[in-house]
């Protein structure tokens, strides 16, 4: 199964669904959100969070067999692990949210850094992008990193995530 980049979620190679627009509000008790999932050019239905605490939910499109998210949420995997739909629903945003943001920083050379650990990963940082082990060695020293102990520090290199140290020249 492929492993999405950003969130670790494992997800079968068919179907593919994806989160391919989102919108979010914020008030002052919540952030509900709503974001658009499709398959290919195919919208099937949005997640959707009233941002009052509770599970986002899978709300399909009349025209869309809900059984059949139902089976690829089945087969997902975080950690090797089933995981419910409303968090699969929440890494799908997630994967998304950060992908985007991800293309913008690069448009301008820049990057993100986070920090992984046994059971979390989050972003820490946007930095220019650290083209060579000597700026990959000095980003991590300024960024003061890494926060957590064991964690290892990454960059997203243009493609996927790469430790700050221990990296080659490019």
């Amino acid at each position: 199964m492929p492993t999405l980049p950003h969130t670790g979620l494992q997800t079968p190679d068919q179907p593919r669904y994806e989160v391919t627009a989102y919108r979010e509000l914020t008030l002052r008790r919540g952030f509900p959100f709503k974001a658009t999932l499709s398959h290919g050019r195919v919208t099937i239905g949005s997640a959707e969070n009233h941002g009052t605490g509770g599970d986002t939910e899978f709300v399909p499109r009349k025209d869309f067999n809900a059984a059949d998210f139902e089976r690829f949420a089945d087969a997902c995997r975080l950690n090797g692990r089933p995981l419910s739909t409303s968090l699969l629903l929440d890494l799908l945003v997630k994967e998304y949210s950060i992908a985007r943001a991800l293309r913008a920083h690069l448009r301008n050379g820049r990057t993100m850094v986070r920090e992984v650990t046994a059971d979390r990963t989050r972003i820490t940082a946007n930095a220019v992008m650290p083209e060579t082990a000597a700026a990959r060695k000095q980003l991590l020293e300024a960024l003061g990193q890494p926060l957590t102990l064991g964690a290892v520090t990454e960059f997203w290199n243009g493609s996927n995530w790469e430790p700050l140290t221990g990296a080659s020249d490019s």
